[in-house]
């Protein structure tokens, strides 16, 4: 995690509007300044090594890189620059494109992987991405929250760890696919005629679509699919939403979390939101940060359980659920 420029400096310097910060109860965002976006990931990859005693980075059976934002050169993928100085090339390695739903579809697509071969034992998903470019501007691109810069990576294996994944789930809603292409042409791409992203614009302008339209009902579909998820995934857990200690969401607006927290039943303090405010939206990994974080700090102890949501455009959903084992780092006796 890079360390988070305050809202009150953006504030100061111009780039973040004043009463926008006391409406939407920002704090601030993560930003990694000119470090690449593969480099947070392959630092994030040493960590996770690191900290749970696990053997070297090589000995993996697969690499999925979910990203989110550009990761460097036009023509160049990211999983290759953790190869080159990790890896070695004997370790299978794809990069991920499905949005801000990408680590945990990522992780349903490795957790398929390794139970599809009783030899197949480990496998890595890390993500990170770095917004601090000229096509994005953090402090508004997102009316209502902040954009950030992390890394994230994830060793799931068959033998033991710090929690259990009980369940994985990832869904698209086709008829929202136009959520973010703000009608603009697929061709030529945007990223090559220097054309920049506003979410704020491109969600209005697809709102403004659905009113002319008369297909608001949408929105209902999204929120429909997002419940069906969680129970899906809470029922292959095993589990009910009454045993699930927190959720960790999207880091994004303050009315979105009242609407998630209303649809789930859950009250503020069994949310991510006060983590998530502080460090903005960073992509594909906000709900693995939050994880760590709660991890670190004593909000998960050993028997609770995690629940994940998330959203992806286009649109897709996912949600994931985790029996936490061990807070600290442990070497044998629990699944992975």
């Amino acid at each position: 995690m890079p360390e988070s420029v305050s809202v009150e400096q953006a504030v100061r310097e111009g780039w973040y509007p004043g009463e926008e910060a006391e409406k939407f109860q920002q704090i601030g965002a993560a930003v990694a300044g000119d470090m690449p976006a593969p480099e947070m990931a392959r630092l994030a990859v040493l960590d996770a090594y690191d900290r749970w005693g696990e053997s070297s980075p090589r000995d993996l059976d697969l690499l999925l890189y979910p990203s989110v934002w550009h990761q460097g050169p036009n023509g160049w993928q990211p999983q290759h620059y953790l190869q080159m100085h990790l890896l070695g090339g004997n370790v299978p390695a794809f990069e991920i494109r499905s949005g801000c739903v990408g680590m945990i579809s990522s992780l349903e697509l490795a957790a398929s992987y390794l139970q599809a071969d009783a030899d197949r034992e480990t496998a890595m998903v890390v993500s990170s991405d770095n917004h601090g470019t000229p096509l994005v501007d953090r402090w508004r691109m997102t009316p209502g929250a902040l954009i950030g810069d992390a890394a994230a990576a994830l060793i799931l294996g068959k033998g033991y760890g710090m929690a259990e994944l009980l369940s994985v789930n990832v869904t698209v809603i086709p008829e929202a696919d136009a959520v973010n292409d703000g009608a603009y042409p697929l061709f030529p791409p945007d990223a090559t005629i220097g054309r920049g992203l506003s979410f704020g614009d491109r969600h209005e302008e697809f709102r403004q679509r659905l009113l002319k339209a008369q297909g608001t009902g949408i929105h209902l579909t999204i929120q429909k699919t997002m419940m069906q998820q969680v129970e899906q995934t809470l029922d292959e857990a095993g589990i009910g939403l009454s045993d699930i200690t927190r959720v960790a969401l999207p880091h994004g607006r303050r009315e979105d979390l009242d609407g998630q927290m209303s649809w789930l039943g859950i009250d503020e303090d069994q949310t991510t939101w006060d983590y998530g405010r502080r460090v903005g939206h960073c992509g594909a990994v906000d709900q693995f940060i939050a994880f760590e974080h709660l991890i670190a700090t004593g909000g998960l102890v050993a028997g609770d359980h995690l629940l994940m949501v998330g959203f992806g455009s286009g649109t897709s959903v996912a949600a994931a659920a985790f029996r936490v084992l061990a807070t600290s780092p442990v070497t044998s006796g629990a699944r992975a």
